[in-house]
């Protein structure tokens, strides 16, 4: 080895090595929550005095031989998902920790086990074939080139419909702390009706209403498998009087104009430039002209493309999952909102990684 190919002392290829190695931590919870391992203690401790032995955890997860359950604990510990302890006979002891009992049983409101589900089952296999979406620039499906825009569809199957359902309840439970971080942020108290452009199950229309005592109300627009499942939700908060569903094509339909909020959460990463200008062009003409205004939320990357990380690899995930999304800066933003006619333009932070982008019609 030449002097010039010897390792420095001070570079340590540990950080490569943990980027190699990171699908071992994502799999092993991406496991757990299928296995339904932090709902099945928290029912099983509940009946029998919080005490679980790892001979217990094997046979409530159905695993056949103990070396296998061992492995999975020792995993789960040192991830910090399970507590561990020792009983009066010296054996080990398994709890759920306090974050796995908050986020990952099932029975907890807070759950959120159905995005980890969905990413394991949809994007896990998407991001496996990562180089051929990057050589084609093609999403990757199950069929040809299923792109997300496809979402609406008129002929879609019971599976497929069935699969929206499912992905729009995933993204409910890790939306409810950035729609209650935007109720709370933004002053709504000038406005009369949002719409919820792409609401999904309906979260933010849900959270800005119920915590806006002005009479506020809202419409979510989104697909029509999409509102069916936005509907149960506004149901479970009695609100059904405050916030409606509407089936909406983005591209076909026209905006109601009734509305001088206009929000959009996780939407102009879906699609292309020319896509999103006609988008919130379309929005700008619905608005108002006295108190019209727009909030984006987005993952902004930086303005020299250079991060935040997450912001970064949501951008790829746009590569597998569709044919013309990515990642924008707040700058690509502000000159599509200018250049629709938005003004005064500002960002604000959201819940990390979440930011927001408002602008005003006048």
């Amino acid at each position: 080895m030449s002097q010039s190919e010897a390792p420095l002392n001070n570079i340590s290829p540990s950080a490569i090595m943990q980027m190699a190695t990171g699908f071992w931590v994502s799999k092993t919870l991406m496991t757990a929550v299928e296995l339904g391992v932090f709902t099945k203690i928290s029912a099983y401790q509940k009946n029998n005095n919080g005490i679980m032995t790892l001979r217990e955890f094997q046979n409530i997860i159905r695993i056949e031989e103990s070396r296998p359950a061992e492995a999975f604990t020792t995993a789960l510990v040192s991830l910090g998902l399970l507590k561990v302890n020792k009983n009066n006979n010296g054996e080990k002891t398994f709890a759920n920790s306090e974050v796995s009992s908050m986020f990952l049983d099932k029975s907890k409101s807070t759950y959120i086990g159905d995005v980890i589900a969905m990413f394991d089952e949809r994007l896990y296999k998407r991001w496996d074939k990562l180089s051929e979406a990057l050589k084609t620039n093609k999403p990757i499906g199950e069929g040809q080139g299923e792109d997300i825009e496809s979402i609406f569809d008129k002929g879609k199957s019971n599976q497929e419909v069935e699969q929206l359902q499912k992905f729009t309840h995933a993204m409910h439970g890790v939306s409810i702390g950035p729609a209650m971080a935007l109720a709370k942020n933004v002053d709504f108290s000038n406005h009369k009706k949002m719409m919820d452009i792409g609401g999904g199950s309906g979260v933010y229309a849900i959270q800005v209403v119920a915590n806006n005592p002005n009479n506020m109300s809202a419409v979510v627009l989104d697909s029509k498998p999409v509102c069916q499942v936005a509907d149960r939700y506004i149901q479970q908060y009695n609100l059904q009087d405050k916030v409606q569903t509407m089936t909406f094509d983005f591209f076909k339909d026209q905006l109601p104009n009734d509305c001088d909020v206009a929000f959009l959460s996780h939407v102009l990463h879906i699609f292309d430039r020319d896509k999103n200008i006609a988008l919130l062009k379309k929005i700008y003409d619905s608005l108002p002209n006295e108190n019209g205004t727009i909030i984006i939320s987005e993952w902004l990357l930086n303005d020299e493309k250079t991060g935040p990380i997450p912001s970064a690899l949501m951008g790829l995930t746009m590569i597998v999952e569709n044919s013309g999304g990515r990642g924008y800066s707040y700058n690509e933003i502000l000159q599509m909102l200018t250049e629709v006619g938005f003004k005064n333009i500002e960002r604000r932070p959201l819940i990390e990684p979440a930011e927001i982008v408002i602008g005003y019609k006048k």
